[in-house]
């Protein structure tokens, strides 16, 4: 029965609605971690991923470590995205081989045991348990796995791993020799691409990490206060995580109050908040591996000024517009260029883009292209059909190609403005190259009065929007990011 509850939530979500959410603050999301566990069902999905790729090996292998680099500057253990993508197994220390031999498909190994890990961990599950949720055609011990792969490496085939993480590499090409026959492949070019379109259980967990980070977006929204400091946001809302099963953030909270919310990624998160302040939170719980991206900025002491407000409306303004042109048929840049757009007109209205076609004027405002994918990564992998230079050398009125959408996409999109307390001084050392000294200075002396006025506001407003058949749902609905429901909340 829950399979098919689950495929009916999916083919809702998948078929979906243009509707962006109601104003509603009663955010979906309970203390139940009951889905963190994968039925027998859900569990062929990572059979199907295996078979996927094990179909274009030929007489290739690939060989995953569950344990990444990146886990050891966690909150707690997390296994390698690959390995977990093709296994769905968790356990530190522990081997994949995917082999095209029907023999020997899928070999899994067991985490390294020892008297201190026993004491200390706990020792992993029974062999039995292994086998039958994982469902690998051979389960070996740790040191049969080394050998496997000491013999595997030797073969002259090609090897997929993860070549991200180097010392493992290193490690299977010392196992190689120094012949040369051996070819290491990265396992990048089989997976990424399969990880692009989400499936139904993937999005049902990304979209709870969403619910999670607007519960504590908007408990910040409803508690914070002038004269409190930065990390008493960053522990409410972290604990707010942990509260609803989310083990730990996707990745370093970012919680940046007057001059530091301009700071991209500004992550000390130590400042005393003063009242006339704004506080950008670019936050996400991941869950089930699973992360959230939603940044909201909110006035410290619940009121936006009218300059805070005339830039925050600009960017909203914009992000709308993008989030517009986010459905199937549309090309993956196509939301940036319209919240840069918007932007643009904006800004020349204000005064404070004296050409509206200069490239190094738009630039010096908008900093990133605006959408990237989410999934297991915050930036999660796939082709944009195109590169960061290339995003960021298009002007409102260039075309701008890249990777046309498809429905079960999901990606963010996130235009912001950031008035640096130096960003005047600094443009002749950033845009030399692109401007002679007379033009930088004489934009300079149009343009201070009004950019000084708006010195220390730093505007994010980021959601998660996934590419439906017919137009997009905004999985982070739930958290408000317009001026009146943001006051209304912190009252």
């Amino acid at each position: 029965m829950k399979k098919y509850l689950s495929l009916l939530i999916y083919l809702l979500i998948i078929t979906g609605c243009n509707h962006p959410g109601g104003r509603s603050w009663m955010i979906p999301v309970s203390i139940d971690p009951s889905d963190l566990a994968y039925t027998p069902s859900q569990m062929e999905s990572f059979e199907a991923r295996r078979s996927q790729v094990i179909d274009s090996l030929n007489n290739s292998f690939v060989i995953l470590k569950s344990t990444a680099p990146c886990s050891f500057n966690r909150h707690e253990f997390r296994p390698n995205n690959y390995f977990y993508y093709l296994t769905g197994y968790e356990a530190a220390g522990s081997y994949a081989i995917l082999s095209s031999d029907p023999q020997q498909k899928f070999t899994l190994s067991l985490p390294p045991e020892s008297i201190r890990s026993l004491i200390y961990s706990g020792g992993a599950l029974p062999a039995e348990e292994i086998q039958e949720q994982y469902g690998p055609d051979n389960l070996v011990s740790y040191k049969e796995a080394r050998s496997l792969m000491d013999s595997l490496v030797q073969t002259g085939a090609t090897i997929y791993t993860d070549r991200s993480d180097i010392a493992f590499l290193a490690k299977l090409q010392k196992m190689a020799g120094e012949d040369g026959s051996t070819q290491f492949s990265n396992i990048a070019s089989l997976v990424d691409e399969m990880r692009v379109i989400k499936e139904s259980m993937e999005v049902e967990k990304l979209q709870k990490a969403c619910n999670i980070t607007a519960r504590a977006l908007t408990n910040v929204m409803k508690e914070c206060r002038p004269e409190m400091y930065e990390f008493e946001m960053e522990a409410l809302i972290e604990g707010t995580f942990l509260e609803y099963g989310s083990a730990m953030p996707g990745f370093n909270s970012i919680v940046g109050s007057g001059p530091n919310s301009t700071i991209l990624h500004y992550e000390p998160n130590t400042r005393l908040m003063k009242s006339g302040d704004l506080l950008l939170m670019d936050i996400g719980a991941e869950y089930a591996y699973y992360t959230a991206d939603i940044t909201r900025t909110i006035p410290v002491n619940g009121k936006f000024t009218p300059e805070q407000r005339s830039i925050y409306q600009l960017v909203l303004d914009a992000q709308l517009a993008a989030i517009e042109q986010m459905k199937p048929g549309k090309m993956f840049m196509d939301g940036h260029m319209a919240a840069k757009e918007v932007i643009v007109n904006g800004l020349t209205e204000l005064g404070l883009i004296t050409d509206p076609t200069s490239p190094w004027q738009i630039k010096f405002y908008i900093l990133y292209p605006s959408s990237h994918f989410l999934g297991l990564d915050v930036h999660d992998v796939g082709d944009k059909g195109g590169s960061f230079a290339q995003f960021m050398e298009q002007t409102p009125l260039d075309s701008m190609k890249s990777r046309v959408l498809e429905a079960g996409m999901v990606l963010t999109i996130e235009p912001g403005l950031y008035f640096r307390e130096k960003g005047l001084e600094q443009l002749p050392k950033i845009f030399a190259s692109e401007a002679d000294s007379i033009e930088i200075a004489e934009f300079i002396e149009e343009v201070r009065p009004i950019y000084e006025q708006y010195v220390n506001t730093g505007v994010r407003i980021e959601d998660d929007i996934l590419i439906t058949t017919r137009g997009n749902i905004n999985l982070s609905r739930y958290a408000p990011k317009e001026i009146e429901d943001i006051e209304q909340l912190m009252k």
